[in-house]
């Protein structure tokens, strides 16, 4: 496909009529390299859709890594085409996993979970996020996360004008550093962030106990 010329694609914050389109980014952002999102086999004792109870995360400004309003939003003929989180994360290593528990008792109200289910998600997501979590502790001041281009936009720049936009938006927050990471396996996203980043630190599929695939982290230092 052709690229899309930049005066063609709108740039804007997220807003909570957004919270669809952003569950839908959610989802898309955490399944490759793998063939269902990351949260799909928490939730399946649940029966809950994962892009339900995403939707509910954000209503919940449950997530760790992106509220609403810290998405990058990209439109193209005022369609939602692709979007990003970016934000300052948390400096305490261990603290940054995605979800904030303390909101899961909101997040199961909207879901109309009853206790048993919501006691079972708490319980596979804590086994899941429960060990050493010091490879999240955080590379730079601002962090990107949940990148993603909906599949009918794709191959045509709207990845690299994420980034460009995330790059401006970061150097306009007074950020002196950007980071970004990337699961191994997931190559298409690894080649649009060397474009950007430099490697920072690479943990391997044993640092996991070869239960995980591995992930780079990737920095930048931003210029002014």
């Amino acid at each position: 496909m052709d690229t899309i010329v930049a005066s063609a694609i709108t740039k804007r914050f997220g807003r909570r009529a957004d919270i669809p389109f952003l569950a839908r980014i959610e989802e898309e952002a955490s399944t490759p390299p793998f063939e269902q999102s990351l949260w799909a086999e928490l939730l399946e004792p649940s029966g809950t859709p994962v892009r339900d109870f995403l939707a509910a995360m954000l209503t919940a400004d449950a997530s760790r890594w992106g509220r609403v309003e810290d998405f990058l939003l990209l439109e193209v003929a005022e369609r939602p085409a692709a979007a990003c989180a970016l934000f300052r994360p948390c400096q305490k290593p261990g603290s940054d996993g995605p979800l904030d528990l303390s909101k899961l008792p909101e997040i199961a109200s909207l879901l109309s979970w009853d206790d048993r289910t919501l006691k079972a998600f708490r319980l596979a997501y804590e086994k899941a996020w429960g060990g050493n979590l010091d490879f999240l502790c955080p590379q730079a001041e601002m962090i990107v996360e949940t990148v993603a281009v909906l599949p009918d936009f794709r191959g045509q720049g709207l990845g690299h004008a994420l980034m460009r936009a995330a790059f401006e938006t970061a150097r306009a927050k007074g950020a002196r550093s950007l980071g970004i990471m990337v699961i191994h396996g997931n190559d298409t996203a690894k080649r649009l962030y060397e474009r950007y980043f430099r490697p920072y630190i690479t943990f391997h599929e044993t640092y996991f106990e070869d239960q995980f695939p591995g992930l780079t982290k990737f920095r930048a230092e931003l210029r002014r």
